[in-house]
């Protein structure tokens, strides 16, 4: 409201401090309301990650400051009245029921808005969709800030690309159906397509075709991948056709990189924005396309609140910018094929590899090497298959999903195993700097005992195998052959994985050994040989999705070989080999696992046949956080009945690291047919909860359909 306006009102319209009131502004005439009836008031989500403010606060924009909705501004909130971080998520006329207690809004951050329109739908649709706070859906939107709130210097440069190239690419006919039937759905607009297509089927040349047509409409793109790993070979085909039209953005750049090429797409800067997961929320104002590559990939569900689903969130962005989402895998989850079959989204095919020729995959029965003898972590086939590779001058991926040297270490004595106090996680073995203990979770290290700190044995054994462990027997077989190992521990920094893959690419290397890293995505045209060590590992982590994952997971990497003319061998190694995920593995029957797998899930009432809404309780005292879940649990168990048992409790249970950093993690889980019924069940009683327990210190963490059972 102008400072006229304030003026020209009647005293009694005013309240304490001269603080106008709702008839007030009702009352006064519009050329008070500023130039063309400028907005008197701002809804401010004010940045606290708590459930009690969880809400718009009105406040008044003082005469004279710029404030437009999107924009992050600087609010008195609280007793105290101190200054509060806030988005503006829209401006209005119409005041509030009690205007006498407003304040005015302190100062505006920027001078652009960090929000547009269409990104604040999104916040608002994620706050809902995912059952957490907005302040944390709008962080993950936009860039991250410095503890003042500021954003960080933009003097790093975009790198550089070689000019676009105008090498002519010979399509074949599932590939041009492919893309006709993509442009068709830009051109009209529809559902999602799901491009279906084998390992080395040329889906990343659908991909550019379509891109190029998105770009010349005057449009902007976006392709996430599922690993930081895949990036730089991405970028560098995508960079080949696009030139300096291409940005990419991943977590091991600087903030200062990160928040300069978020501003080039908000500027239009540039045209293609290629990175994982969080590349979703580059703000291209003319977005016409989004890929999500190897979509079923795990890595694109975050992990940390809000948990949100890349693929649900790419389509709903697409919803509200008209854009067209294509999710592409040889290995599709089985959510997104449901859809494609019974005609949610649009489905594409490619049947067949570019070279015509699939790999052949022999899987090695572990239990029979070791009835011959053979006690090593390679069976022979493995060994001799390897040795005929590297004689043959080809390139070998070897695959173990386990980084470190040892996966546990343990008191042969007594039977005390070495975990991290402050996670309950064994440590792993890393054999480095003579050698050290470390927590997967927390990251802390601690020398390797030489006594057992429960019994003061000396009788240390370090057991499991992991990637160190892996490079270190290859070593001692082929000694004269060059080896590069992937994982955690040598891809850090900001170009860490691709001087790896640079290296191998560029043959400096025979033999690549990695985890999941090196599993999907990649091209590599002298790799002829593929080693899958320990199939196993995988199978059996209580996930009832373990099925969905072991089976992607291993036509995935047996997808690196042969990709470029000479013939791919693959060996899967296992104890199980007559596990279903693994058998259809070998044969590559996406259609055969699918019909399988879903008639499991059928009789077992899991997705997409019910629902299952996770409810974890963290906090650190563990008393309290059981005691918090029982109580939950009986008002849940006392409430189904009333609903006619619709709903199905299971729990109360540990999560699968129930400690991680010292903070208790308990769960329950409820499944129902319905999704909307459960929804309103689960919140509904989570509310009954907080009416009669203060909750104190403790948080609770929803999620809808996990895609990692915790």
């Amino acid at each position: 409201m102008s400072e006229q306006a304030v003026r020209a009102c009647p005293s009694g319209f005013l309240g304490q401090d001269r603080t106008p009131t709702k008839q007030a502004v009702r009352a006064c005439p519009s050329g008070f309301l500023g130039q063309d009836r400028t907005p008197t008031f701002a809804l401010v989500c004010v940045d606290i990650l708590h459930g009690d403010v969880d809400k718009l606060f009105h406040y008044i924009i003082p005469s004279g400051l710029a404030v437009s909705a999107g924009v992050r501004v600087r609010v008195p909130f609280g007793k105290g009245s101190g200054i509060k971080l806030g988005y503006v998520m829209a401006v209005s006329d119409e005041p509030p029921d009690d205007v006498t207690k407003l304040k005015e809004v302190h100062s505006v951050c920027d001078d652009f808005p960090v929000l547009t329109e269409e990104t604040i739908r999104l916040a608002h649709w994620m706050h809902k969709k995912y059952y957490t706070i907005l302040a944390a859906c709008v962080r993950s939107i936009i860039p991250t800030f410095k503890a003042d709130g500021s954003f960080p210097s933009t003097r790093a440069k975009k790198a550089k690309t070689p000019a676009p190239s105008n090498t002519e690419i010979t399509l074949t006919n599932e590939q041009q159906a492919a893309i006709s039937q993509i442009e068709n759905l830009l051109r009209d607009g529809a559902n999602p397509l799901l491009l279906h297509g084998v390992t080395g089927s040329g889906k990343t040349e659908v991909y550019l075709h379509t891109i190029e047509k998105v770009l010349a409409s005057g449009k902007q793109a976006i392709v996430l991948v599922p690993e930081i790993a895949l990036t730089p070979q991405i970028v560098g085909l995508f960079s080949e056709r696009f030139g300096e039209a291409v940005a990419v953005t991943h977590s091991r750049l600087t903030p200062g990189e990160r928040f300069r090429i978020w501003k080039m797409a908000l500027n239009s800067e540039v045209k293609l924005v290629i990175g994982p997961r969080s590349a979703v929320f580059a703000p291209f104002p003319q977005l016409g396309l989004i890929v999500i590559d190897e979509e079923h990939e795990n890595t694109y569900h975050s992990e940390t609140a809000p948990k949100y689903d890349t693929r649900e969130v790419a389509i709903k962005r697409a919803e509200l910018s008209g854009a067209v989402v294509i999710l592409g895998s040889a290995t599709p989850a089985l959510d997104s094929y449901l859809k494609a079959k019974d005609g949610r989204y649009a489905l594409a095919r490619l049947t067949e590899r570019i070279n015509k020729t699939l790999p052949e995959i022999h899987i090695i029965d572990m239990r029979r090497e070791m009835a011959r003898g053979n006690t090593s972590v390679f069976s022979a086939p493995f060994q001799e298959a390897l040795s005929e590779t590297l004689t043959a001058g080809k390139q070998a991926i070897l695959f173990l999903n386990r980084r470190g040297y040892s996966s546990f270490v343990s008191c042969r004595w007594c039977g005390h195993v070495m975990t991290c106090e402050n996670c309950r996680v064994n440590h792993t073995y890393h054999n480095t700097a003579g050698g050290k203990l470390l927590c997967h979770y927390c990251g802390k290290g601690v020398p390797l005992p030489t006594k057992c700190p429960a019994c003061s044995s000396e009788h240390i054994r370090r057991s499991g195998t992991g990637t160190q462990k892996i490079e270190d027997e290859i070593a001692q077989l082929f000694p004269d052959t060059k080896i590069l190992r992937m994982d955690m521990d040598t891809t850090r920094g900001k170009h860490g994985h691709a001087k790896i893959l640079g290296a191998f690419r560029n043959e400096e290397a025979q033999i690549l050994i990695g985890t999941q890293m090196v599993a999907k995505g990649l091209d590599f045209p002298k790799v002829t040989m593929v080693g899958v060590v320990a199939a196993d590992m995988s199978l059996y982590t209580g996930d009832f999705r373990a099925g969905e994952y072991s089976f992607q997971l291993l036509t995935q990497v047996a997808g690196r070989a042969g990709r470029a003319g000479d013939a791919g061998r693959v060996f899967i190694q296992t104890y199980n080999p007559d596990h279903y995920a693994i058998a259809l593995a070998e044969s590559g029957d996406y259609e055969k696992f699918y019909e399988y797998e879903m008639s499991l899930r059928r009789a077992m009432n899991y997705p997409p046949y019910e629902h299952v809404f996770s409810v974890m309780l963290t906090g650190p005292d563990e008393r309290a956080v059981i005691n918090a879940l029982q109580k939950l649990s009986a008002t849940m168990v006392y409430c189904a009945r009333l609903a006619k048992n619709s709903f199905e409790i299971i729990g109360l249970s540990p999560a699968f690291v129930s400690m991680i950093r010292r903070v208790y993690r308990w769960k329950l889980l409820v499944k129902c047919k319905e999704e909307a019924p459960l929804v309103a069940f689960v919140l509904y009683c989570i509310k009954k909860l907080k009416e009669n327990d203060t909750l104190k210190d403790l948080t609770i963490h929803l999620t809808l359909n996990p895609r990692i059972m915790e």
